[in-house]
């Protein structure tokens, strides 16, 4: 199944879902974060690394891939920042989506 679809059924369950686990409220307030407009550069970095905080587990899948790199804010790009939060969101979705597929 393609990320886009695993994103978009977590999204719709969640609108649908009465009590939801920390991990769904992150899910929930990281997409907020990153569909805000005008951009909210220093309340992505925050969510960033609140996200890293709480889920060691997605912050190792996203340093692995090919292509994702360390560095410091400073040195990143607002598009980069929020990639960053997409990758993120994919990953949580995906955690969420194979939680609810063992119930």
């Amino acid at each position: 199944m393609s990320r886009d679809v695993v994103i978009q059924t977590v999204l719709e369950y969640l609108q649908q879902k009465y009590d939801l686990s920390d991990l769904e409220k992150d899910i929930i307030s990281t997409k907020v974060k990153y569909d805000e407009q005008p951009f909210d550069r220093k309340g992505a970095e925050q969510k960033i690394v609140e996200n890293n905080r709480k889920y060691p587990d997605i912050f190792y899948k996203i340093t692995a891939k090919p292509g994702v790199y360390a560095a410091s804010f400073s040195e990143l790009s607002d598009d980069i920042v929020k990639g960053n939060l997409m990758l993120q969101i994919e990953e949580m979705c995906a955690k969420a989506y194979y939680a609810i597929l063992k119930k």
